[in-house]
C-alpha cells in the first residue's frame, strides 16, 4: 500500500506534513507521529499545525508546529486525516508550492487530491495508517513517535470502545505501549481533564436537547455567541454528541454548533444501526458509518428548514434500518 508513498519520501529533501483545521487527536497524532519518524531518519521536515486545543499542549515538542511554508517551493507535502483538500490546515498558496502531494486518510473517499493516495476507510484512525507506514519504513519507534500515534489511535476509537476498532488497532496499541510510553497519563490528560468552561457548555448542550422518534434521536444546538461567551475554543466545543448518544435507546445523536465564521457545524454519532455517513454525504459532508458531519448550508435557506430536512432524513433512515 505504501510503496509509492515511501518512494516519494525517500527522494524528497524538504517535506511538510499537515492535517485538518481544528485538529483532533488523530490529526495531531498522525502529523506529529510521522514528523518525528521522518526527522529520525534525517529528513528536513516540518509539521503544519493550525490552532489546536490546549488539551494537547502536554504532548512532547508540539510547539515544533508551524503555521506556514517558508520556501517558495518544496519537494513534498504529506496530508493526513482529511478527505477534503478544503479542510487542510495549509494555505492554498502553500499547498501549491509543493512539487508532489501525498494523501494518507481513513475516511470514505471524497475526491483524492494527491499525486499519491493511500486510503483505507476500514481503519478507525489515520494514526493506524501512520503506524503501518512507519513500520514498513523500518523506522524504530521511540517514546515520542509512539506517544503521538497512540494518542491518535486512542482518541479516534473512543479509547478503543468504538466498534470500528480492529484487532490490528489493538495490536498496534500494544506495540506502542511496549516502547514504554506513559499511556495512562495520555488517557488521563485527554479523557479525564476538562476546563470549567467546557463543563458549562455540556450543561447548555444538555439543556437544549430535543428528542425525536420516541427517543431514538437526540438533537441539540448551541449558537456561537454562547460558545464564545463561555470562553470555549474550537476543539473544546466538540464532543457534545458523546453525552447525548449515551442515553438508553438512542440511535442517533446530533450536535449543531455555531462557528466564528458564521457557519453551523453538524456533528452526528450513531450507535450502529443507522449509517449516518450516507446522511452526511447527502448534505455535502462525509465521515464514517458511526461518526460523520457536515456544514449546514443556510445560503438559500433557514436554520429551521435545514434542521427539519436533517431530522426528516434521519427518520427515513431509521425506518429503513429498523424495518427488518
Amino acid at each position: 500500500m505504501f510503496k509509492e508513498v515511501i518512494r516519494e519520501i525517500e527522494k524528497a529533501n524538504k517535506i511538510y506534513i499537515t492535517g485538518h483545521i481544528n485538529p483532533d487527536g488523530d490529526s495531531i497524532g498522525s502529523v506529529f507521529g510521522l514528523y518525528f519518524a521522518l526527522k529520525k531518519i534525517g529528513k528536513d521536515v516540518l509539521p503544519i499545525l493550525s490552532n489546536y486545543s490546549s488539551v494537547f499542549s502536554f504532548m512532547p515538542n508540539i510547539s515544533d508546529g508551524v503555521e506556514s511554508v517558508k520556501e517558495d517551493e518544496y519537494d513534498l507535502l504529506i496530508c493526513v486525516d482529511s478527505s477534503s483538500k478544503a479542510r487542510l490546515a495549509i494555505k492554498e498558496e502553500d499547498f501549491n508550492k509543493a512539487k508532489t502531494v501525498i494523501m494518507i486518510d481513513h475516511h470514505q473517499k471524497d475526491m483524492p487530491y494527491g499525486k499519491v493516495n493511500a486510503i483505507d476507510s476500514s481503519l478507525p484512525a489515520a494514526s493506524e495508517l501512520i503506524y503501518n507506514l512507519v513500520k514498513e519504513m523500518n523506522i524504530e519507534f521511540d517514546e515520542t513517535i509512539a506517544s503521538y500515534i497512540y494518542m491518535g489511535l486512542m482518541t479516534d476509537t473512543g479509547s478503543f470502545n468504538y466498534a470500528s476498532t480492529k484487532p490490528s488497532t489493538m495490536r498496534a496499541a500494544a506495540d506502542l505501549i511496549s516502547v514504554g510510553i506513559d499511556f495512562s497519563e495520555i488517557c488521563k490528560k485527554i479523557n479525564d481533564t476538562i476546563k470549567e468552561s467546557k463543563l458549562f457548555l455540556i450543561e447548555k448542550a444538555i439543556s437544549n436537547m430535543e428528542v425525536f422518534y420516541d427517543g431514538k434521536v437526540r438533537y441539540t444546538f448551541v449558537d456561537y455567541d454562547t460558545i464564545s461567551a463561555l470562553g470555549v475554543d474550537e476543539e473544546d466545543a466538540e464532543g457534545m454528541t458523546n453525552y447525548l448518544r449515551k442515553v438508553e435507546n438512542t440511535e442517533v445523536a446530533v450536535y449543531v454548533r455555531g462557528k466564528q465564521n458564521g457557519t453551523l457545524k453538524v456533528s452526528m454519532r450513531s450507535n450502529g444501526k443507522v449509517d449516518i455517513a450516507k446522511i452526511a454525504i447527502s448534505f455535502g459532508g462525509g465521515g464514517h458509518v458511526r461518526a460523520s458531519g457536515y456544514t449546514m448550508n443556510l445560503e438559500n435557506s433557514t436554520y429551521e428548514k435545514e434542521k427539519q430536512k436533517l431530522i426528516d432524513l434521519i427518520g427515513v433512515n431509521l425506518n429503513d434500518d429498523f424495518s427488518g
